[in-house]
């Protein structure tokens, strides 16, 4: 029914971070920022979290952010992502990204 059902922020990264270890070639997740929390504001204020880690595997470091939310039984989730090595120059564009990502209900 609603985002905060999934846990605190805290704990849906707990979740995705185990989520991201167990899968196949993924050896180490690294949160680089605390969860955070907010209210989108579309036309209705809706709880969503944002999450931005690091997953190392075989493939290489790659930066991951992304946000949630549940409106109507219903998960969104975007994610972006790139290589960690050229994160801080596309950090500004993947946060801009990110941000501009709300329900419209």
């Amino acid at each position: 029914q609603s985002l905060s059902e999934f846990g605190t922020p805290e704990e849906l990264a707990a979740k995705v971070v185990l989520a991201e270890v167990n899968r196949d070639g993924v050896f180490d997740v690294t949160l680089m920022q605390d969860p955070l929390a907010a209210k989108s504001l579309g036309n209705t204020e809706v709880l969503c979290y944002q999450l931005n880690y690091v997953s190392k595997g075989k493939r290489g470091e790659k930066r991951f952010v992304t946000k949630f939310y549940v409106q109507n039984q219903f998960l969104f989730a975007l994610t972006a992502q790139c290589k960690e090595v050229n994160y801080p120059t596309f950090e500004k564009e993947l946060l801009q990204a990110v941000d501009s990502f709300q329900l419209v209900l």
